[in-house]
């Protein structure tokens, strides 16, 4: 993988960075499916569902964030720890750069919505065992 660099609104994390998202994403993953196993056992009515909105959203904003080499936090708060060897986020001070960064994260937190969501009302409509 090549040596990655701050590109404001394109990335804004390191491999370290990523490695830390792939694994909130995956327990995310775990989390929703833990929660929906229960959920169907306990033959509980698709509203008690909902709750998985948020194991859900977590997974998914972990994926984005891996697949786009980029945070959303430190987008929005105006950060970045895109070298390779940084330990540590460092402050984004030029505005046009804040700006795209700003608009990144949107974008993705709108699509982990989505994609949060649609699966939420997907798993309340599956009738119960």
């Amino acid at each position: 993988m090549p040596e990655q660099e701050y590109i404001p609104g394109v990335c804004n994390i390191n491999r370290a960075e990523i490695a830390y998202r792939r694994k909130a994403m995956w327990f995310g993953v775990v989390l929703t499916l833990v929660i929906f196993v229960l959920l169907l056992l306990a033959h509980v009515s698709g509203a008690f569902r909902l709750v998985l909105f948020v194991p859900l959203y977590i997974a998914s904003i972990g994926y984005l964030q891996v697949k786009n080499r980029f945070c959303v936090a430190y987008g929005t708060s105006g950060k970045q720890n895109a070298g390779e060897h940084s330990t540590s986020s460092t402050d984004v001070d030029d505005q046009e750069a804040l700006k795209a960064d700003k608009k990144k994260s949107l974008r993705m937190n709108l699509q982990a919505f989505v994609v949060s969501a649609t699966l939420t009302i997907l798993a309340v409509l599956l009738p119960a065992f």
